[in-house]
């Protein structure tokens, strides 16, 4: 028997080859900037393989590559990728688009941005149709139907657009979506990031159930290693455009051979653990217990910068507050955001709001900074009923209650600087002008860690990294001197090494300044984190409260367990 002959079983069971691929972004006139580097692998027919890394370590360049939908200044710049043993790097643009039909597709990282918001669902499946013509006209619609139907949606969704599904649903209709090419091979870019951990749960278990089914080759780009670990058999870990570690998942978990791996093993952690310890933090109950500030247990991540500041006097008091909006759609009946729900929140304290999407936190914050009144209840801050605020009064009451939000990307202004974006609530605020404002910017950015001042003062966001537009937004936040934060998933949408970074930030502020904070949020993990009490909504509704270390530790409502369990933890695999 030959060489060749010995080889072919193998061969003929790989249907992804790629050999020393490299992929560099070239702006006119500007020096190519390398995203991967020199990466070979391959993938065999109906493996399920996680690509892992953080923001900037190259993985969504590589997935576009895989796919051919790398787009200009990006460009291939060395390498072979085999697909079924061609090289799909040969391919004109007509040959491409009859390969993809039957070859590979790509499930993009947002579902609304994915999808066209003026075409309903059925649209996009007859537009793929009719490009593809790999299904008869006559069939079109019952395969849409079909299709629809496997991702565990409703064929009614089909008449529907895209801002009329949640965040889920829409990811489940890019599914679908992508299933209509009936590829073999399927690259997920980020399919649940910013997801909450219900819907995320979900979606996952619904491209594993078709993985399984369909018997397609799947990649999973992710950085949360914990999602990939929990769903795929193989690891490849990527950074700084290279692959580190590729292994199975259980040696992955096991035996991690690279640093890097290892540092994004050790930012994860149970919620429901007694204690609770990440690098730069050990959990808000722990050293309340042992009497002790985050500083002393670590100091792995710049604190704030020691200044006078008012420290929270007045508590945030909602006591019985419903609110709800009128019915989306004829014959419907109104939405019930909010229902009969009552707490306070106590100068200095951090209270964690908690709950999957749609359960009301973010309209209980909208009431209480009064850009939405209640139906019924009332809202007070201090001695203030919110919802009897006029302009003049709201300017003041945003004074006190500042908003940090979710998405560090979309909360900044990309035309302008960070010095403007900062020096505009510091003139509305305050009476500073001229050089004593800009002082105050350049030590609010010292106060969020963000050294040289003057350097990060003259930069555009697009020139930051995730975590330090985050915190751009804190310092904005911190320009009126306020008496409390509402932190509105503030991240969600950060790899986990920046995560500990932002939370110490907020922890600090709380410890030194006194500020209070509500933290709204759908991982349970940074809630344990920075809060000691917490509130778990469903539905509108407060399902449970208490101690958070306590709640989290011995839930005792059923809605409680569900999101405990939805937590991606990478030791479930063993």
């Amino acid at each position: 028997m030959t060489v060749s002959e010995q080889n072919t079983p193998e061969q003929n069971d790989v249907l992804l080859d790629v050999q020393n691929l490299s992929v560099e972004y070239a702006s006119p006139g500007t020096t190519p900037v390398a995203a991967v580097h020199d990466v070979s692998f391959t993938l065999r027919r109906g493996e399920f393989v996680g690509l892992v890394g953080e923001s900037g370590s190259g993985k969504s360049t590589l997935g576009f590559a895989l796919t051919r939908l790398q787009k200009p200044p990006a460009r291939i710049s060395g390498g072979r990728i085999l697909f079924g043993g061609r090289d799909i790097r040969e391919l004109g643009t007509e040959e491409l688009r009859r390969q993809r039909q039957g070859g590979f597709a790509m499930v993009l990282q947002s579902g609304m941005n994915a999808l066209n918001p003026v075409r309903t669902v059925g649209n996009h499946f007859a537009d793929i149709f009719a490009a593809h013509g790999h299904v008869p006209r006559e069939s079109r619609d019952a395969r849409a139907r079909e299709l629809i139907g496997k991702v565990g949606l409703d064929p009614e969704v089909l008449k529907r657009y895209p801002g009329e599904l949640s965040g889920g649903m829409r990811q489940r209709a890019s599914i679908a979506l992508a299933l209509s090419l009936e590829p073999q091979l399927m690259v997920f870019d980020e399919p649940t990031t910013a997801l909450d951990v219900l819907v995320q749960h979900a979606v996952m278990d619904t491209i594993k159930e078709l993985q399984h089914a369909e018997h397609f080759t799947a990649v999973l780009i992710s950085h949360d290693l914990g999602i990939v670990l929990e769903a795929t058999d193989r690891v490849m870990v990527m950074h700084e455009g290279r692959i580190v570690e590729d292994a199975p998942s259980r040696k992955i978990l096991d035996d991690p051979s690279d640093e890097y791996t290892r540092m994004l093993l050790s930012h994860y952690a149970d919620p429901r653990a007694k204690t609770i310890s990440i690098p730069g933090f050990v959990d808000l109950g722990t050293r309340r217990r042992e009497g002790r500030s985050r500083t002393d247990v670590t100091e792995t991540v710049p604190t704030v910068s020691e200044r006078d500041s008012r420290r929270a006097d007045a508590a945030i008091v909602v006591e019985g507050v419903s609110k709800l909006y009128p019915a989306p759609r004829r014959g419907q009946e109104a939405v019930t955001a909010v229902d009969d729900v009552s707490f306070r929140l106590e100068p200095g304290e951090a209270l964690a709001l908690v709950g999957a999407s749609g359960s009301g936190k973010s309209t209980i914050a909208k009431l209480i900074t009064g850009v939405e009144k209640p139906t019924s209840g009332t809202v007070r801050f201090g001695d203030t009923d919110v919802a009897s605020l006029k302009r003049r009064g709201l300017r003041d009451l945003r004074k006190d209650v500042q908003m940090v939000f979710q998405d560090p990307y979309a909360a900044l202004n990309p035309l302008h600087t960070v010095e403007y974006a900062l020096t505009r609530p510091v003139m509305n605020y305050t009476k500073l002008r001229g050089q004593e404002a800009r002082d105050r910017v350049l030590e609010l950015l010292e106060t969020v860690g963000l050294t040289p001042v003057e350097q990060f003062a003259a930069k555009l966001p697009h020139q930051l990294s995730g975590g330090q537009r985050q915190r751009v937004v804190i310092a904005r936040a911190l320009a009126s001197d306020p008496q409390v934060l509402i932190a509105d998933e503030p991240v969600s949408m950060l790899d986990v090494s920046l995560r500990a970074g932002v939370l110490a930030l907020l922890e600090d502020l709380r410890e030194r300044w006194g500020i209070s904070m509500l933290y709204i949020t759908h991982d349970l993990l940074s809630a344990r984190l920075v809060t000691e009490n917490i509130l778990v909504l469903n539905s509108g509704r407060v399902v449970e409260r208490g101690e958070t270390s306590e709640v989290l530790q011995h839930p005792e409502d059923p809605y409680t367990v569900q999101l405990l369990d939805a937590v991606p933890n990478p030791a479930r695999i063993r």
